[in-house]
């Protein structure tokens, strides 16, 4: 059964793989952040807006999509899923996203990138 993280995160996803910006700017809170990971070529997302244009264009571009999702309270920790995600900052003889997504009162406050397993799940808190 999923958790109510688990189901915004997948909703956010959704939403963006649907082209449909005014309901996932309604998942976002206004503040909320985007940092990418440590070997991506691309600058952090600072505002809603930019958010919002990443999330559609990796949707549309990437064909991102959460795989593995674990709940961690306030966050949740994803490994990602799509198509040349060695460009995202990806690493690995088969390259492998990680996210961790930061949630407050049910919408999204700041997602972070990693290239590699052991580094998300240190930020995590997780042993690997």
């Amino acid at each position: 059964m999923a958790s109510a993280n688990q189901d915004a995160v997948e909703e956010v996803f959704r939403l963006a793989r649907r082209a449909d910006h005014r309901s996932l700017r309604a998942r976002l809170h206004d503040d909320v952040t985007w940092q990418p990971a440590s070997t991506a070529k691309w600058k952090p997302c600072e505002s809603v807006d930019d958010v919002v244009r990443t999330l559609l264009w990796r949707a549309e571009a990437n064909r991102l999509r959460p795989g593995q999702v674990i709940d961690l309270g306030d966050r949740v920790l994803i490994q990602l899923r799509g198509r040349r995600l060695e460009r995202l900052g990806a690493k690995g003889l088969v390259p492998r996203l990680f996210q961790i997504v930061v949630l407050r009162e049910g919408k999204v406050a700041s997602i972070q990138d990693y290239g590699r397993r052991d580094e998300a799940y240190a930020a995590a808190g997780l042993d690997g």
